[in-house]
């Protein structure tokens, strides 16, 4: 229901930049190259650059979206291409920090692998994407406030027992579904 209504929201930047040639995967190939100074910022310990860019990151991977779904423009490839860069994005996120903050090294490793088996049941059930509380937008809006309240240790531990939680959930719809 939030990604219809942001989807609505942003329709005019949407269809403007669908307008004049921004294609989706362009947006998405932007996230991927804003990953390397968001985690150099981030390994320098520049929280704000760091938080400014992640922001952006997000809001980028909502943006290829919208356009793909608003402008028409949606492609296997690019369905395919947006959750590769998901994929990347994440785990050079968890990865950085895991440098930058040694002590959360094993924590990042099993948020990381929640996060991934969420979105791998995903892959296997597209009708399953979005149901759960631990999808991939919840997880980055969660890591991202808790950067800004210098709680990373606690946002990790939410990020895991929420995608957790909808690895469980997204387990008994398939079961369900498969009438096991």
């Amino acid at each position: 229901m939030l990604r219809k209504k942001f989807h609505a929201t942003i329709y005019p930047l949407t269809n403007f930049l669908g307008k004049h040639g921004i294609k989706p995967n362009l947006i998405t190939t932007l996230s991927i190259i804003l990953l390397a100074p968001t985690c150099y910022f981030l390994l320098i310990y520049q929280k704000i650059y760091f938080i400014m860019l992640l922001i952006i990151i997000s809001f980028l991977d909502a943006l290829d979206g919208a356009i793909a779904e608003n402008a028409g423009m949606k492609t296997d490839f690019g369905s395919f291409y947006d959750a590769f860069a998901d994929r990347v994005v994440e785990g050079v996120i968890y990865f950085s920090i895991a440098i930058a903050y040694e002590d959360l090294a094993l924590l990042c490793f099993i948020a990381l692998i929640l996060s991934y088996l969420t979105s791998y049941i995903a892959a296997w059930k597209k009708n399953l994407k979005y149901v759960g509380i631990g999808s991939r937008a919840e997880r980055m809006a969660i890591l991202i406030v808790s950067f800004v309240i210098d709680e990373v240790y606690y946002g990790l531990i939410i990020i895991s027992a929420l995608s957790f939680i909808t690895i469980i959930h997204r387990f008994y719809h398939i079961a369900k579904e498969s009438k096991c």
